[in-house]
């Protein structure tokens, strides 16, 4: 099957083959462009036609031929035609087909085969005459005559038809040889037949029967053929028709027309309607001229006037039987002179050749192969095989272009992807300069607010809380001049916070949550302890206006300076806001 792939296109050769079942002619065609040529003719005329095929073989290849394909004309393959209910558009099974086909050709290929017996093989060779063959059969069949009368007749009765003809001095023992070897290759007592068949036209008054054309012939034979060929190294791929192989060769010259194909002892007629072969008749009768059996084949057929005539004859004399065929049956026969009929190839080897060749219609010839006809283009083993290869070729080809477009499609979308990849890698490098800036910005903003708000601070202290402080300084010591008597001595002013209590405090019944901002110690010493309790209310009184309250006052008897007995005074003056205030301030700072 793959050599067959890779040699297509190819010239290829055929041997095409024919004998009469004494002489083996054979020519080798070959295409050359569109046409069919003719490169080697040879003939063998060997009385067993193995030898004559093994020389005819030998001769081919000697003169260059390496071709191994074959194809054979044999007066053994019956041509018909054969009435079927089976329309070609809806074809039978084939073993169904072969069985309706076989059950028709079956008693015509009997028929036929006793046109072989060795008494018409003797009279076709023209080793005796009509005449003489008849008087053999009468002497078989005890029947008096004018070579011997009753007694005679006794003694020749039941013997063999060539013993008897050569015992009478008809023929000689090797003419009756020679006939035998021939009929060997003609006759087979095999009843099992192998056929090929191919539609024609509707038959016109039986509404759904179709005319097929069939070829058949012995399956015994034509394996002994295919042996004899397959023995010299060449398969042979079907036999042909003697006889109906020729109006291949008419091709597309006419649709209507009458065929007329001469032989040596036969004659082969065949009528064509639309292109459709409507009926065909062989005659065979060794005795008559030719001229007699076309004349006597053509009246068979009755056909019209109107119809166009063919003569298929490659004989010398071929003009002189158009001729006579004209003053005859008042008809013109046109004579087939195709360029492939020449000396040694016959218009039967020249229309099988283009049949087997394909180069021309296949529907007016068929052949007989081994196993029948080929199936279905489709149902062939080789045929599916190669579907299947293809198949799988073009799904891996398929395969093979989806997967490059789709790694050229993401190769693409990879490239567009690192592209903005990379635009976006650069912005996110630009953002995070621009973030690092921005934290630097930040950091400065912030140590320039911190900056700020130590330079407010501070300039706040300076502005506002020193003055304040002095003011206040001022104010306390402005009033103790005005609190303190002659018998108060101020011993000591202070800011070193929140002096130890001589006595604890009593507990606050009610929750104070103001913020001592400010805190002076005062000491001093009276002579008296109500000049002590007055220092500590003037002290009161007057400091209320500048918010300060005077707490953990306390008077405790003490000497004091020169040993004079006295009265020690402590207090606390204290500035006191809510912490309400101080979170809003620090809030708003």
């Amino acid at each position: 099957m793959l050599k067959s792939l890779f040699n297509f296109g190819k010239a290829k050769s055929l041997l095409v083959c024919e004998t009469d079942g004494f002489i083996m002619r054979g020519a080798v065609f070959t295409r050359a462009g569109k046409e069919i040529v003719v490169i080697h003719k040879a003939q063998s005329q060997q009385a067993n036609m193995a030898d004559a095929v093994a020389d005819l073989i030998k001769q081919l290849k000697n003169e260059g031929w390496d071709g191994d394909q074959a194809v054979l004309l044999s007066p053994t393959v019956l041509s018909t035609i054969i009435e079927l209910p089976v329309n070609p558009k809806k074809p039978r099974p084939l073993p169904q087909m072969q069985e309706l086909v076989r059950w028709e050709a079956e008693p015509l290929l009997m028929q036929h085969a006793t046109k072989w017996s060795v008494g018409h093989l003797l009279v076709g060779r023209g080793y005796m005459t009509a005449e003489q063959a008849e008087a053999v059969i009468d002497m078989q069949q005890s029947k008096p005559n004018t070579a011997g009368g009753l007694g005679i007749a006794d003694k020749f009765a039941l013997r063999r038809f060539g013993e008897l003809a050569e015992e009478l001095g008809y023929i000689r023992s090797s003419q009756l040889k020679a006939c035998l070897a021939g009929q060997e290759w003609l006759k087979s007592d095999d009843e099992e037949i192998e056929c090929g068949w191919i539609p024609q036209g509707e038959v016109p008054d039986i509404p759904g029967t179709y005319n097929w054309l069939v070829s058949c012939t012995s399956k015994s034979l034509l394996q002994r053929w295919t042996k004899t060929f397959s023995t010299q190294g060449v398969t042979l791929q079907a036999m042909y028709p003697l006889a109906g192989c020729s109006s291949v060769l008419l091709a597309d010259k006419a649709s209507d027309a009458i065929l007329l194909e001469s032989h040596a002892d036969s004659a082969f007629v065949q009528q064509l309607v639309e292109d459709k072969i409507v009926a065909q008749f062989l005659l065979v009768n060794p005795a008559k001229q030719p001229v007699e059996l076309c004349i006597e084949s053509f009246h068979t057929l009755n056909p019209s006037a109107t119809e166009a005539a063919y003569l298929a004859d490659w004989q010398d004399d071929s003009q002189e039987l158009a001729n006579e065929l004209k003053d005859t049956l008042d008809i013109t026969p046109i004579i087939l002179d195709q360029a492939l009929i020449t000396d040694g190839v016959s218009p039967g080897m020249a229309g099988a050749s283009l049949h087997a060749l394909s180069a021309a219609s296949s529907n007016r010839c068929t052949n007989v192969r081994l196993g029948g006809p080929l199936p279905s283009l489709w149902e062939r083993v080789e045929v599916r095989a190669i579907a299947l290869f293809l198949a799988l070729f073009l799904i891996i080809a398929g395969t093979e272009v989806s997967l490059l477009i789709r790694d050229h499609q993401i190769q693409s979308t990879k490239a567009e992807v690192d592209s903005r990849w990379k635009t976006i890698n650069s912005a996110m490098q630009r953002v995070n300069s621009q973030i690092q800036q921005v934290e630097k910005r930040k950091a400065l903003l912030k140590e320039q607010e911190t900056k700020n708000q130590r330079a407010q601070a501070r300039l706040k202290f300076f502005s506002e809380d020193i003055p304040d402080r002095v003011a206040l300084v001022q104010a306390v010591l402005g009033v103790l001049p005005t609190a303190a008597s002659d018998e108060i001595l101020i011993t000591n002013i202070d800011e070193l916070g929140k002096r130890v209590s001589v006595m604890p405090a009593l507990p606050t019944r009610v929750k104070d949550n103001r913020v001592e901002v400010e805190n002076f110690n005062i000491a001093a010493w009276a002579l008296t302890e109500s000049a002590a309790q007055t220092f500590i209310q003037s002290m009161k009184e007057a400091l209320e206006p500048w918010g300060l309250e005077v707490r953990d006052s306390k008077v405790f008897s003490r000497p004091g300076p020169m040993k004079i007995d006295g009265f020690a005074v402590s207090m606390r003056l204290v500035k006191l806001v809510s912490a309400d205030s101080i979170k809003k301030q620090q809030a708003i700072q």
